[in-house]
């Protein structure tokens, strides 16, 4: 994501990590708006087929200005699948962005669970970031597959992921790996329950859990729509502190 703020200065740089670290955990996620100068077209198109998606998916009233989805494993180490490919880089690096940190609330990750999650954020490094695959979740939802993807257009690769899917696979990887019991049933961790005062009963009758692949941001910071596995904990703006 574009940065903002005057990174020149160090000493702004060094009270916004400090105040960040004060909050943030490892395996928060961390949302941002996304902002681009006029004539990068691209990173506008990709924005606007998130947003499209997320808003015809959730509505007017919920969160669904955010576009890009990373997760804060460790001062050092933040994992974002962002343009050109998925990369690791340091808090001090988005410290002076717009964003929003949601903590997992379905269980405290441990030192162990974090360890696993940068085991598998590091073998994701590299990988390019999926123009393709954004087009194919716009296209699918106006086939009628809200949360899923059924249809693959534009896929390039197996290889491929978009922000918010790159996040998800870290959290569904750990469940898989470490946190499901033997005999519990076979089934994807996050956003597979949904919150039925937020949508028709025809709508969660066919409902058949949501797809990795069909994962956007708002689905983190819209998880009260499902079984709120995620919470807001703080919004920062240029560094600042502005709701905790």
């Amino acid at each position: 994501m574009k940065k903002t703020g005057k990174y020149a200065n160090r000493q702004q740089i060094n009270n916004s990590t400090e105040s960040i670290l004060k909050i943030i955990k490892p395996g928060d996620v961390i949302t941002q708006t996304g902002k681009s100068p006029w004539w990068q077209f691209w990173r506008l198109a990709v924005y606007w087929s998130i947003r499209f998606y997320q808003y015809k998916l959730f509505g007017k009233h919920a969160n669904t200005r955010d576009v890009h989805a990373m997760i804060f494993l460790d001062e050092d180490n933040t994992f974002s699948v962002e343009l050109p490919r998925a990369t690791m880089k340091p808090l001090q690096e988005y410290c002076l962005t717009d964003f929003s940190i949601y903590r997992l609330q379905l269980k405290e990750l441990d030192t162990e669970d974090v360890k696993l999650m940068k085991k598998i954020a590091r073998n994701l490094v590299g990988q390019n970031y999926d123009l393709g695959q954004i087009l194919d979740i716009a296209i699918n939802f106006l086939m009628g597959y809200e949360h899923q993807r059924k249809l693959k257009f534009f896929d390039l690769g197996a290889r491929k992921k978009i922000c918010s899917v790159g996040v998800r696979v870290l959290f569904e990887k750990l469940y898989q790996e470490r946190l499901k019991q033997p005999n519990a049933p076979d089934r994807k961790w996050l956003f597979e329950t949904l919150n039925s005062q937020k949508w028709s009963k025809k709508f969660v009758k066919n409902y058949n859990g949501t797809d990795v692949e069909a994962t956007a941001p708002a689905h983190f910071t819209n998880s009260d729509f499902f079984a709120n596995e995620f919470k807001l904990i703080a919004q920062f703006k240029q560094g600042n502190l502005v709701n905790a």
